[in-house]
């Protein structure tokens, strides 16, 4: 006698098909005939309650070779609501779907996936305008269209596309990335999508090296059930020194999926940050200080007393390093001091000498205000040579900015050249002298 699940359920009757146990083992799509022999195939049991899957969709275009050939995405189809949960890589939504057998599901709305993050192109979101999936064996096929947004940096184009979905049921715990550039210093913002809409109450926390730890602030989609598409930091200054990663043991996704055991993210680390007496730089020995180079002598002159510091992007004249020079720094605050002051001089290698960066100023666990970008642009008012280079320096001036509110009696400073590009080139071929550091 053949096997239990390998037996054919043979008809004796009217009646006895009415008493046929579904552990007989002959589920199929749908029923029908087998060759007028008196067989018949049992159909699968529509789908009740929630199942989560892991789809893969392979996308057909018009031939642009932008649009990525396949896509995956997470789709938990609530059978009871008639509902559908769809998306992945910080975007997520609440679909409508219709079902006239309780096996193949219509969509009634659309949903998107976001893009593979680049700041300088790549595709930005995928956009799945419809799909029909039907739900055997515990996998899932089916189609869809939508159109894929493509970045070309500046600009963005769309991708209409057709596509094949497969998937299987949900084995994927969630995970995070980063969104955006990587933090460089202590005030920069933090963003995370997840690889999956996650119901409310999906938790993350940044983690320093030294154990302290921060809760993120979830990105939330509303709606008649909040999803969670991702993860900030808080507006708060971290503390230089310190490495910083992510933790997934927070995230659970609609399957009950969580990654307790797995390694963190790591997402930032951060130059520590030396305290400088308010002396000119004056005792300052070696060649860097903070991260910038200490200038004593040569054809960059301190602008005042024996040493200034100096600063730049990745072309400016005289920066020893291909990634650039950037400044942090603590300052003591005492009682009474509201601002910060220093004196600075730009260098550049064309005659309209500005510095092209940044200053952030707060303290560790404070606000972080707002960044300051007024370094004034001059005329150059000296021509100088730089290792063979002809560079330009404009007259000496003083920058302020107050403190902010919330600052304490330790203050940290950032200044740094922005030397971001989608391009091989250096975009910032300016540097900055800086002397004379204080709190007043």
């Amino acid at each position: 006698m053949l096997p239990t699940r390998q037996r054919r359920c043979v008809l004796a009757g009217t009646l006895f098909l009415l008493a046929v146990p579904w552990s007989a083992g002959c589920g199929k799509t749908e029923a029908k005939a087998d060759g007028g022999d008196g067989s018949l195939t049992i159909p699968d049991s529509p789908v009740a309650g929630r199942l989560a899957f892991d789809v893969t969709a392979v996308l057909r275009g018009d031939g642009s070779t932008s649009l990525p050939p396949t896509d995956t995405f997470t789709l938990v189809v609530d059978a009871d609501r008639q509902l559908a949960i769809a998306g992945g890589d910080g975007r997520g939504a609440i679909v409508g779907v219709t079902s006239s057998d309780g096996l193949t599901f219509r969509s009634a709305g659309a949903f998107s996936v976001g893009g593979d993050g680049s700041a300088c192109g790549g595709n930005t979101d995928i956009r799945y305008d419809n799909f029909e999936v039907t739900i055997a064996g515990g996998s899932l096929t089916g189609t869809a269209s939508g159109s894929a947004s493509i970045s070309c940096g500046d600009c963005s184009f769309l991708v209409p596309f057709g596509a094949t979905l497969t998937g299987t049921v949900d084995t994927t715990p969630p995970k995070l990335r980063g969104t955006g550039l990587t933090p460089s210093n202590p005030f920069d913002p933090l963003g995370l999508v997840t690889s999956e809409p996650l119901p409310a109450g999906a938790t993350a926390q940044l983690v320093a090296d030294d154990g302290a730890r921060i809760d993120l602030i979830p990105s939330i989609i509303a709606g008649i059930e909040p999803l969670v598409v991702g993860f900030s930091k808080p507006d708060v200054v971290l503390r230089a020194g310190q490495g910083y990663a992510v933790t997934f043991d927070g995230l659970v996704d609609f399957a009950g999926l969580s990654d307790k055991a797995g390694p963190p993210l790591r997402v930032a680390s951060f130059r520590a940050a030396p305290t400088v007496p308010e002396d000119g730089f004056e005792s300052a020995t070696g060649s860097e200080l903070g991260g910038a180079m200490v200038m004593t002598a040569g054809a960059l002159p301190a602008i005042a007393g024996n040493t200034s510091l100096y600063i730049g992007g990745k072309g400016a004249p005289a920066v020893d390093s291909s990634n650039g020079r950037s400044l942090t720094v603590r300052l003591s605050r005492q009682p009474g001091d509201t601002k910060l002051r220093f004196s600075y001089r730009a260098v550049a290698v064309q005659a309209q000498a500005g510095f092209l960066g940044f200053l952030r100023v707060g303290s560790e666990g404070a606000s972080t205000g707002s960044a300051a970008f007024s370094f004034a642009t001059q005329m150059a008012t000296q021509m100088i040579t730089v290792a063979g280079q002809t560079a330009y320096a404009s007259a000496s001036a003083m920058f302020e900015t107050p403190l902010p509110a919330d600052a304490t009696d330790a203050v940290v400073l950032v200044i740094a050249p922005t030397n971001f590009s989608c391009g091989p080139a250096p975009i910032n071929n300016s540097g900055l002298l800086i002397d004379d550091l204080r709190l007043d």
